[in-house]
């Protein structure tokens, strides 16, 4: 996916290497391990020398690659990886003509490359066991279902700030405004009782937004991070979702806010009315005035500092800090998903964010080494996805973005800022293929099978409205999101069709009427999460782009024999049924993929595919 050298053999674009099982005698190898690597040559060509290159304990080292008999159309060369670091960078160089071609996990490349793009690999690392065949479904609670209409918030007036909240009836759209704050009833009960849709429709791993008391519905105030709200059904609830969860082998996550609380939390209240207390350095105050530092400036949502130690020590660091209580029994949660984690420990001068992440790390994988730590990164993150920071972030960047950027055109902006960057001409596929290379090839591969995939969130334009109501190209989107590496996670409410309402936006009320659902897109949705919880290829396998043009890509995820591939098509056109040379496709024989979503089946064989016709949207053949 990036230019090609007018001096490059033709053979070089065809050379394979993954870090999968079909690539390394051990993906996950221990410190102190030999592992064996592989890397597929086509048989016809012959290289000078293969090299491994390696640079242990910061010095470069070559290892030279021994060929096998070749098979088929392939020769395998071989070396063997000491892994004698925690993470390991590796590369090859391969000889050929008189020249030396490099290969990373960009690709191939005449010029020795930049080390952030060699191929990465992490000793002693244990992926999280539950994690990978699992997909996720977002829940924003007071939205989904409500269970238990004796714990609705009763109409309220705070006497301070004039704010009234209240609940009102079922989808009945209210008028919202800096005085009024409209709540439907949901609750931890109303999901409990509808784990039997969510079982049905395949999810097995939520992903809550926050519960914890607070003032307004998004709960990212928090007035007690040790208390489930009230109004959700407090702490009992949670115990007792936890133990229906159990009962069906299901997973949750929740959502923690570190970076700030709310106004009326009792720290925050102590710390305004007396600059003397003991939680005035909880915050960050302008001497002894009342002037204080907040998220994004919104003032009901101020700044922890965590240049305090005691504030650490009760969020982070005791043994019974809110990162770990919740973690264990009876609660039991599985996981984190950290609100703003990329500004975390930030205030201009103050720049703590990795020492931080560090300490959460220590504290949550002390009381289970399964626990997720999913970062909210709307931005690059690959600095903090090496392996000792992040499982995995909410993978905007290096997912959503680039396939939406594809599909609609870029539309970007900053918080509370002015102006939105925003492009009516939408990338073309080389522009979506390469930021999706880069973003892999910049962190360990191991990680990048924990990435969090979304196409949509409580915190963006849902899909169907993001694209304008084309259910062809949704379809395309959740097609190639399901596919893509990294773990597939369904905003509520996305299969069934719903789209931003005026009054909700995004945070919809979930219509349980099923004569308001869209039959076939929640047919569509059990199909793709069936494929992707069975598929042992989707979970772990090894990405290829096959070919791709302007409107259209075609790509591969393969683990052993399984081949799993997925076309892509944006424009009105079909595309044509054509035999296409495909250099990437080292099947050893002749092979027919039956359609899972598509009109025909696809014929290949060592280096060429046979397509049906494509029609626009996302097909998958296996």
């Amino acid at each position: 996916m990036r230019p090609t050298d007018s001096s490059q053999p033709a053979w070089l674009a065809r050379v394979l290497h993954g870090q999968t099982a079909d690539f390394l005698s051990n993906p996950n190898p221990a410190l102190g391990e030999t592992i064996s690597l592989r890397l597929l040559i086509p048989s016809q060509a012959q290289p000078d020398q293969v090299v491994l290159r390696t640079i242990p304990n910061g010095e470069q080292q070559f290892t030279a690659m021994e060929p096998q008999p070749a098979r088929g159309g392939w020769r395998v060369w071989e070396a063997v990886l000491r892994i004698n670091e925690p993470r390991v960078l590796y590369r090859f160089a391969i000889q050929t003509e008189g020249r030396v071609w490099w290969l990373n996990a960009l690709g191939i490349s005449l010029h020795s490359p930049l080390a952030n793009f060699d191929f990465k690999l992490l000793a002693d690392f244990e992926p999280i066991s539950w994690l990978q065949r699992s997909v996720f479904y977002q829940i924003f609670p007071d939205r989904f279902a409500n269970g238990d209409p004796g714990n609705d918030p009763l109409e309220e007036t705070d006497p301070g700030s004039g704010v009234t909240r209240k609940t009102h009836p079922w989808g009945e759209p209210a008028l919202r405004s800096r005085y009024t704050i409209p709540f439907y009833g949901g609750d931890l009960a109303g999901i409990e009782a509808r784990l039997g849709y969510l079982e049905r429709l395949g999810a097995n791993a939520l992903y809550l937004n926050p519960i914890f008391t607070a003032y307004t519905d998004h709960r990212y105030d928090v007035s007690n991070f040790r208390e489930v709200d009230p109004v959700l059904g407090g702490d009992e609830a949670l115990v007792s979702l936890r133990r229906a969860l159990d009962r069906r082998d299901m997973r949750v996550v929740l959502d923690i806010v570190p970076n700030h609380c709310g106004y009326r939390h009792p720290w925050f209240q102590s710390a305004l009315q007396n600059a003397e207390s003991d939680k005035r350095g909880y915050f960050y105050f302008k001497g002894d005035s009342s002037e204080y530092v907040s998220w994004m400036g919104f003032r009901h949502m101020p700044k922890l500092n965590y240049a305090n130690e005691s504030l650490r020590r009760e969020m982070i660091e005791d043994d019974d800090s809110v990162f770990v209580h919740w973690l264990k029994p009876p609660y039991s949660a599985d996981g984190w998903r950290v609100d703003v984690g990329n500004m975390l420990g930030r205030q201009d001068a103050h720049q703590i964010n990795p020492e931080l992440l560090q300490a959460i790390r220590t504290a949550v994988k002390c009381v289970s080494e399964d626990t997720y730590l999913l970062g909210e990164n709307f931005f690059e993150a690959a600095d903090q996805l090496q392996g000792d920071g992040w499982d995995g972030v909410m993978n905007y960047a290096g997912f959503a973005d680039p396939i939406l950027n594809w599909l609609k055109g870029p539309k970007q902006h900053a918080l509370r800022c002015e102006p939105i960057l925003e492009s009516a001409v939408p990338w073309d596929t080389d522009a979506l293929l390469r930021a999706w290379q880069e973003n892999l090839a910049s962190i360990p591969w191991q990680i990048a099978l924990q990435q969090l995939n979304l196409l949509d969130s409580h915190d963006t334009p849902r899909l169907l409205t993001r694209l304008d109501g084309d259910k062809a190209l949704c379809r395309l989107a959740a097609v190639v999101q399901f596919c893509f590496p990294g773990v597939p996670c369904l905003y509520y409410g996305d299969e069934i069709g719903l789209v931003d309402e005026e009054g909700f936006g995004s945070r919809n009320c979930f219509p349980w009427d099923e004569a308001r659902w869209d039959a076939e897109s929640l047919a569509f949705y059990r199909t793709l999460i069936a494929l992707r919880r069975e598929s042992p290829a989707l979970a772990e396998g090894a990405l290829r782009v096959l070919t791709f043009d302007r409107d259209w890509f075609l790509f591969a995820r393969v683990l052993g024999e399984e081949w799993v591939i997925v076309s892509a098509n944006r424009s009105d056109r079909p595309q044509p049924a054509e035999r296409l040379e495909v250099p990437g496709l080292n099947l050893s024989y002749e092979r027919e993929f039956g359609a899972l979503f598509g009109s025909g089946n696809i014929r290949a064989g060592e280096g060429w595919l046979e397509l049906p016709d494509l029609p626009r949207g996302g097909e998958v053949w296996r």
